[in-house]
């Protein structure tokens, strides 16, 4: 095994990297695709020095006394007191990854801007931003209150927060799972044949625009909000729920699309032909 103990800013390249796990508290996580060999990148490192470590090709950016995967769960302020200078610690780790590298983030502030991944690509911050690119294959986003923006997404796409928000613009997901209390879910996507779409919230809008060619069976369902469709769905009302139900389209392979909100309101949005994919403005 390699390692390196990190407390000044330094840039280094490997070979035989099949996967990457970046665990910090704050600064900032840059990931980007490369046909080259692996290189990361520190700088403008404060507080704590950094433990880089590569084993069995997994490479490990990470402080030596927080390197559970619990780090989120241990940041809460009664037990800061056991680790030193959280609150100062800060790193900028830029990282030039291959395509199919599975990669795992956890931040407790530090933003993540990650692109052009094909293969598993999760991330987990409290208040972070996350900022996605071009990123296809599994992709798993979980923050409290940090928010995502997904730009030209593939595969398949899991959003859990608590009031974060998710807006995706472009792409063309086979499936799309979204959980928020408070926060909103802005979605302007392609489905594929057979795709599924679960958006689940209490608050939150949720604001989903398809082509207007989409093949779905749909179902928006609300306790006291709004639900509204530019396409033609059947209503029901009783005293305590609302709902929209129908097949939109005439494909073989129609996608199914399930909304759920308590307060929340929900609109599905027909985008017109040749109009470009761009995040909805809100339900």
């Amino acid at each position: 095994m390699a390692r390196w103990t990190i407390d000044s800013p330094m840039t280094h390249t490997l070979d035989g990297i099949v996967a990457l796990k970046v665990r910090i508290v704050g600064g900032q996580v840059n990931i980007i695709p490369t046909d080259d060999p692996v290189t990361f990148e520190i700088t403008d490192i404060e507080g704590e020095p950094l433990e880089v470590t590569q084993e069995a090709g997994i490479l490990t950016v990470h402080y030596r006394d927080l390197t559970g995967q619990g780090l989120l769960d241990r940041l809460k302020p009664i037990q800061l007191s056991g680790y030193r200078n959280v609150g100062s610690r800060r790193a900028t780790v830029n990282l030039r990854v291959p395509r199919a590298c599975p990669v795992e983030v956890t931040t407790a502030s530090a933003p993540v801007v990650v692109a052009g991944l094909t293969s598993r690509t999760r991330l987990r911050t409290a208040t972070g931003e996350i900022t996605l690119d071009g990123v296809s294959g599994e992709t798993e986003l979980n923050t409290a209150s940090g928010n995502a923006s997904v730009r030209a997404p593939g595969g398949t796409l899991g959003f859990n927060s608590a009031s974060g928000q998710l807006a995706v613009a472009g792409g063309r997901l086979s499936e799309l799972r979204a959980k928020s209390a408070s926060g909103h879910v802005l979605v302007d996507t392609d489905l594929a044949p057979s795709a599924r779409v679960r958006v689940n919230t209490v608050s939150g809008e949720v604001a989903l625009r398809v082509p207007s060619e989409s093949s779905a069976t749909v179902e928006l369902r609300t306790v006291t909000g709004k639900v509204d469709s530019d396409f033609g769905l059947d209503r029901r009302s009783a005293p305590a729920r609302s709902a929209l139900s129908g097949k939109i389209g005439v494909g073989v392979d129609p996608a199914s699309i399930s909304v759920n909100t308590v307060s929340g309101r929900t609109a599905l949005l027909r985008r017109a032909p040749e109009a470009p994919a761009a995040i909805p403005e809100g339900a």
